[in-house]
């Protein structure tokens, strides 16, 4: 009789604790029965070369994903991809309880130029919820959950057939009173090497096999950020004791880029006294990003 009485208390305590049956959270809109139909998320960053970027996922009929990419005024781009985008979408939503989200998050203090977001959940129930915020996130990992999906949502950003462009190397250096910064990639046929030496770090960490999307994501960086025509300093007459960037790439059609400049620069202006140039900055947001999303298991 004892033993059946502590297998019973047992199982109760397995139950309240989750083990078993999935109970939905409470105020969870997510149940074994209702899962995610549509997400859309957009956001502004700062100097990135896109500034307003919106993505909207849906799950059709046929099992499939719609992804749509509305960037700025330019014509929404439609792409179409397997279901499993959607379950990775709702596992995010599961994960980081983003369906509890709800209302406007912001900083105590005012913070201008800053990044802002906004997220809309539609679920198979026809329930909804609605959320942004401005240099906020919702507590518990809302920054990391934001992140995660706007990164794995950015793929169908550089996602331009039109446009195919093959980077083959790719290498970017930041000497500051910080320290060394460096990110280099190296694309054989289809198998991509990266590397990535932090701040404060004197050596680098080799990761192999990456995705070698990467390669197409940071050629339209250099694109986009006007790079390739960029006529600052020559490499080879490199000051080492100023703080500097410097871009090499080469492409499979034999192009090559070098270019560098120097972060104490005087440009007249007073307010950009040792400011890099607006493209740099973007080259360098878009780089530590793109090498991030990449590393990311």
């Amino acid at each position: 009789m004892k033993t059946v009485t502590r297998i019973l208390l047992l199982m109760s305590l397995l139950s309240f604790l989750g083990c078993g049956h999935k109970v939905p959270v409470p105020g969870s809109k997510l149940g074994d029965d209702v899962h995610l139909q549509s997400l859309r998320i957009s956001g502004t960053h700062g100097y990135h070369a896109y500034s307003n970027i919106g993505y909207r996922a849906e799950r059709l009929d046929s099992g499939n994903t719609c992804v749509t990419v509305e960037v700025g005024d330019d014509r929404d781009r439609v792409f179409e991809t397997d279901g499993a985008l959607m379950d990775t979408l709702e596992s995010f939503v599961r994960e980081y309880r983003m369906d509890r989200y709800k209302g406007h998050y912001q900083p105590k203090m005012e913070i201008m130029d800053g990044d802002s977001w906004s997220l809309e959940l539609n679920f198979t129930d026809g329930s909804s919820t609605s959320c942004g915020g401005y240099m906020a996130y919702p507590p518990r990992g809302g920054a990391e959950a934001i992140g995660k999906t706007e990164g794995l949502l950015s793929r169908w950003l550089y996602q331009e057939p039109a446009e195919e462009v093959g980077l083959v190397s790719f290498r970017y250096e930041l000497h500051c009173e910080e320290g060394t910064e460096i990110f280099t990639l190296q694309r054989k046929d289809s198998v991509c090497t990266v590397s990535v030496q932090p701040f404060g770090q004197h050596k680098a960490t080799t990761h192999e096999g990456i995705d070698p999307y990467l390669a197409t994501r940071l050629a339209l960086d250099i694109r986009w950020n006007h790079m390739a025509s960029y006529t600052g300093e020559n490499p080879a007459e490199e000051d080492t004791s100023r703080p500097r960037w410097i871009l090499s790439a080469e492409y499979e059609n034999g192009q090559k880029i070098e270019a560098m400049d120097y972060l104490d620069r005087s440009t007249g202006d007073s307010w950009r006294q040792g400011v890099p140039s607006i493209s740099e900055m973007g080259l360098r947001n878009d780089t530590e990003r793109a090498f991030s999303d990449a590393i990311k298991p």
